[in-house]
């Protein structure tokens, strides 16, 4: 994974560092206050482009990235539908 981008950025309205999103990103610490994982990936999808997120995550990860529990969390109606699209051509 080429990972360029600062997941803090990502969170601007907090005080998270970059050790600690990139430690929930990775699965080596569950949580930091009250983001978790699939608060991380849920805002991920909504403000990065795929193939960002792609190098910040990895393929093997995608199952994960694309959760019923990530999808629910998004805002946008249209993002959700859209992810659930490539859920399901990724994972037929």
């Amino acid at each position: 994974m080429k990972n360029n981008i600062e997941l803090k950025k990502l969170f601007w309205e907090y005080e998270f560092r970059e050790e600690e999103l990139q430690a929930i990103l990775k699965g080596a610490k569950k949580r930091a206050g009250h983001l978790d994982q699939t608060t991380l990936f849920s805002r991920m999808l909504s403000s990065l482009g795929w193939y960002s997120i792609l190098d910040l995550v990895g393929r093997e990860r995608l199952n994960d990235l694309l959760s019923d529990s990530v999808l629910r969390k998004i805002h946008s109606k249209d993002l959700q539908r859209k992810y659930a699209a490539a859920k399901r051509v990724l994972f037929q």
